[in-house]
């Protein structure tokens, strides 16, 4: 008796675990990968399961992302969902075709974030990006590529750089070109200067430059006077300020620097108050004036006598940066330069 209840109740086990086996079995084959994924269709169910692992489909489900963001390119080879909204906004900023663009994300999203992205390419080409990134972002420089090169405020110095970006805004005034929001305060402040010198001019000899044009001259000046001398005066094209179009050049930058290597003191410092007595009575009149008078016009001295330490530049009083009235104003009043200043509230 004990062995028949014995062999029924192993007879039941044996029962129980089949038709468990079989109901894990009916369920594995009926269960549907994308059943909670709500923007799965006829068209693309297919597609999606094909191209996609579980732990993708999870990430689309998670991150309720939508087909028409990563459909055209889940064929490509490399294409990965994790950086399918970066590929999804490339298509939309710039065109290009979409193994093109999950290629170029996919070696360089290490350099921008997504929020970047856009930015990039609404002011750099694909090809200017990739040489950039290729050459500028690795070599011992290692570069930092503004995102936006349009803002008025941007500072560019020996990390940073806006590489071969050209303005769109600008405008030709006599013989240099500046952004187009330069022109009225840079035109009154010249009459002002005419006025109060009696018809003496304040003359520029350049504004806006292009990469290829910084770079050449670079070139010649370094050559002129080396590297380390040329860096306190200089920054190479790309990081150069003069391609924001928002700087004007009063006199040809070798005469300043002649002027301070002429007047420099053992230690290696310049003796600036000799510099400027080496200069005509008329430059020297355009230093004094400019110190006082250029943020009434809303142009600062970029880089200023004694902010050494902050902007790594030597002095130059020739060298006028656009910032607009209330910003110039605010630097003159708390003497401050670029890189001192938080431009955030005067920011449109």
């Amino acid at each position: 008796m004990e062995r028949n209840v014995l062999f029924a109740r192993i007879l039941l086990i044996i029962l129980c675990a089949t038709l468990t086996g079989a109901c894990f079995y009916q369920l594995n084959q009926s269960y549907d990968p994308l059943a909670r994924y709500p923007y799965a269709t006829e068209k693309n169910r297919a597609t999606i399961l094909k191209y996609m692992d579980s732990r993708d489909i999870d990430y689309i489900i998670s991150q309720q992302i939508r087909p028409s963001v990563f459909m055209d390119f889940i064929k490509i080879p490399g294409f990965n969902i994790r950086l399918a909204n970066e590929y999804h906004l490339a298509k939309q900023t710039q065109e290009e075709s979409n193994a093109y663009i999950v290629n170029f994300v996919n070696k360089y999203s290490t350099y921008f974030t997504s929020n970047e992205l856009e930015d990039l390419l609404t002011y750099y080409t694909y090809a200017d990006l990739t040489t950039f990134y290729e050459n500028d972002a690795t070599t011992t420089k290692k570069l930092t590529l503004q995102s936006d090169p349009t803002n008025m405020y941007l500072v560019l110095n020996t990390k940073t750089s806006v590489y071969r970006y050209q303005p769109a805004n600008l405008v030709q005034v006599d013989s240099i070109q500046i952004q187009s929001n330069v022109v009225d305060d840079w035109n009154e402040m010249k009459e002002a200067y005419s006025r109060m010198w009696n018809g003496e001019t304040l003359s520029a000899v350049s504004g806006y430059q292009l990469y290829d044009t910084i770079n050449e001259s670079y070139m010649t000046l370094e050559n002129q006077y080396g590297e380390t001398v040329l860096d306190r005066f200089q920054l190479p094209a790309g990081q150069n300020e003069t391609q924001l179009g928002y700087t004007i050049q009063l006199i040809n930058p070798q005469d300043w620097i002649d002027a301070c290597q002429k007047n420099q003191n053992e230690d290696g410092t310049y003796n600036y108050e000799n510099a400027i007595k080496s200069l005509s009575q008329s430059q020297q009149n355009q230093i004094v004036w400019l110190e006082e008078n250029a943020y009434h016009y809303g142009f600062v001295i970029r880089y200023p006598e004694d902010k050494a330490d902050k902007t790594k530049m030597a002095y130059q009083p020739f060298v006028l940066r656009y910032v607009g009235r209330k910003a110039a104003n605010k630097m003159w009043k708390d003497h401050l330069s670029m890189e001192e200043m938080d431009f955030e509230e005067y920011q449109e």
